[in-house]
């Protein structure tokens, strides 16, 4: 094909040439600007990787340090606060249950009023105790701290320091009446000291006229546990037993369903006092038929 290498017509073969090139110039920009169109512009909107920063992983939330109180739920005896006992008054305050049939126990300190009976007008709570019977611990004050750095810090109190005095409320009881029995822990030294009223070593004992054991505060303890309490000195503590006349076994055994039958009864009070031994205290009661 002559006519491609060598251009034909009336003017020089330069200005065809000329023309070619233009011609090729201009398809060549044209396809530039086609392909820069479909691609170049396409990836000019794609966002680079890496060009935003990935969201911080979110941080974990432990819980924060919660209140923390006393672990002690018991005060001597096994029950908390305390309702009054004895003759000399009465008190009031709440209530709750522990462990064994019938038993309730609830304390109050400061110094009890003479003859086992206890002083009026101190506040607390009643708690189950042994098996069959009620016991609260009162006195003039509040309910007395148990094994607190301060009460672990006096010296255990020596049995000569200490008296028991255990009395009832009446001599005789008719048949829908509970015995009532105040037995006072009195410290008649000057100091203070702490003496160990957990149900374990401050126990009451019924027997009958027969030498029939009836009925112990230590025959089924809830919390086997120690109750240090003070005792300030030339003060006491009082606790009081009241009794439904209910039998009892010890280690929580079933016992005689059997209510105890009219007749003399002896209540003895026992606190024990390592090494040297239990102090005791006695009394009697009658239950009328």
């Amino acid at each position: 094909m002559p006519s491609l290498r060598q251009p034909v017509g009336p003017l020089p073969a330069s200005i065809y040439w000329r023309r070619r090139v233009v011609v090729l110039t201009a398809l060549a920009i044209i396809l530039l600007v086609v392909g820069w169109l479909a691609f170049g512009s396409g990836r000019g909107q794609q966002k680079p990787s890496g060009s935003s920063p990935l969201p911080a992983p979110a941080q974990s939330i432990t819980p924060g340090a919660s209140p923390s109180g006393s672990a002690i739920t018991s005060r001597p005896g096994g029950g908390s606060g305390g309702t009054t006992g004895g003759t000399g008054g009465s008190a009031t305050g709440g209530s709750s249950t522990g462990g064994g049939a019938g038993g309730e126990i609830s304390v109050t300190g400061g110094a009890a009023g003479s003859g086992g009976s206890t002083g009026g007008g101190s506040t607390g709570g009643t708690s189950t105790g042994g098996a069959g019977g009620t016991n609260s611990r009162a006195g003039g004050g509040a309910s007395p701290a148990v094994n607190t750095p301060e009460v672990m810090a006096l010296p255990v109190c020596a049995t000569s320091q200490l008296t028991l005095e255990l009395a009832s409320a009446q001599n005789a009881y008719a048949v829908k009446d509970k015995p009532r029995l105040a037995l006072t822990v009195r410290n008649s030294s000057g100091s203070a000291c702490r003496v160990n009223l957990s149900r374990e070593y401050s126990a009451l004992t019924i027997t009958s006229s027969g030498n029939e054991r009836v009925w112990s505060s230590a025959d089924c303890i809830p919390e086997r546990a120690d109750a240090w309490a003070q005792i300030a000195g030339n003060s006491g503590v009082t606790e009081t037993f009241t009794w439904d006349r209910s039998r009892s076994k010890p280690q929580c055994a079933t016992p005689d369903p059997t209510p105890a039958q009219p007749g003399n009864y002896l209540v003895q009070a026992d606190l024990t006092i390592a090494p040297a031994g239990p102090l005791s205290a006695r009394t009697s009661i009658r239950l009328d038929g």
